[in-house]
C-alpha cells in the first residue's frame, strides 16, 4: 500500500474548490500516450487501483490544520515498479486539454452533491458552521461543503465559455504541488520487502 500526499498549504485559497476535480483527472483525464479508457485499464491490470482521497485535519497546539490531497495505490511486489510508472505518467503526463471529459466530471460531481444535500442536509449545515471554527474545516468546507457546490455550478458554466482559464489553472495546480518539499510517502508492507522498495522511492 503506497500513499503519496500533497501538502494543500501551497496552494493559492481559489485553487482549493478545484483540488476534488484535480486528483479526479489525474486518474481520469489520460495522458500523453493513452486516453482516459485505455490508463484505466492499465490501472486495473498492473495494479490493486489508485484512487484520489482528501483529508484534513486540525493539528494539536496550533489553529493551522494538515490538509493533504492524497493518492492511494496498491499492488503486489511484483508490479512496484508498474505501479510507480502509473503514479509518474499521472503526475507527469496527464493531459489536461479535454474538456468534453472534464465537464462530465464537474455534473457529475455537481450531480452527486445535489443528491445528497435532503438526506445529508444537517451534514452539510454541520461542516458550514464548523468552517468558521477552524481551518481543517474550513478547507474541507471548501472542497466538500455549500461553498463547493456553488463553485460546481459556476464552474459547469466556466468550463464552456472559458476552457483555456480552467485548464491552466489545472496546470498551474500541478507545477505548485509537484515540489519535492510539498510531498510525503507513507508506505505500509512487510520489512524484508521494504529491502526492495525503498532504493526505488529516491529515483522516482
Amino acid at each position: 500500500y503506497l500513499d503519496l500526499g500533497f501538502d494543500l498549504h501551497c496552494l493559492p485559497r481559489t485553487c482549493l474548490p478545484y483540488v476534488p476535480l484535480f486528483g479526479r483527472a489525474l486518474t481520469e483525464l489520460g495522458t500523453d500516450r493513452e486516453d482516459f479508457a485505455a490508463f484505466s485499464r492499465r490501472i486495473s491490470r498492473k495494479t490493486g487501483g489508485i484512487r484520489p482521497d482528501l483529508f484534513a485535519s486540525a493539528t494539536s497546539g496550533s489553529r493551522a490544520s494538515a490538509p493533504w490531497l492524497f493518492l492511494r495505490g496498491k499492488a503486489m511486489m511484483d508490479q512496484t515498479e508498474d505501479l510507480f510508472a502509473i503514479l509518474h505518467d499521472m503526475l507527469f503526463a496527464t493531459r489536461f486539454d479535454n474538456p468534453e471529459r472534464f465537464r462530465q466530471m464537474v455534473l457529475e460531481e455537481k450531480a452527486r452533491f445535489e443528491h445528497k444535500l435532503v438526506p445529508a442536509g444537517h451534514q452539510v449545515v454541520n461542516l458550514r458552521l464548523r468552517a468558521q471554527f477552524s481551518e481543517a474545516d474550513w478547507v474541507m468546507e471548501q472542497m466538500h461543503g455549500v461553498s463547493y457546490l456553488f463553485f460546481l455550478r459556476q464552474l459547469a458554466r466556466l468550463v464552456d465559455e472559458d476552457w483555456s482559464r480552467v485548464r491552466s489553472t489545472l496546470e498551474d495546480m500541478r507545477q505548485i504541488l509537484l515540489g519535492r518539499g510539498n510531498t510525503v510517502f507513507n508506505v505500509t508492507l512487510d520489512e524484508s520487502n521494504w529491502q526492495r522498495l525503498e532504493p526505488l522511492l529516491p529515483g522516482f
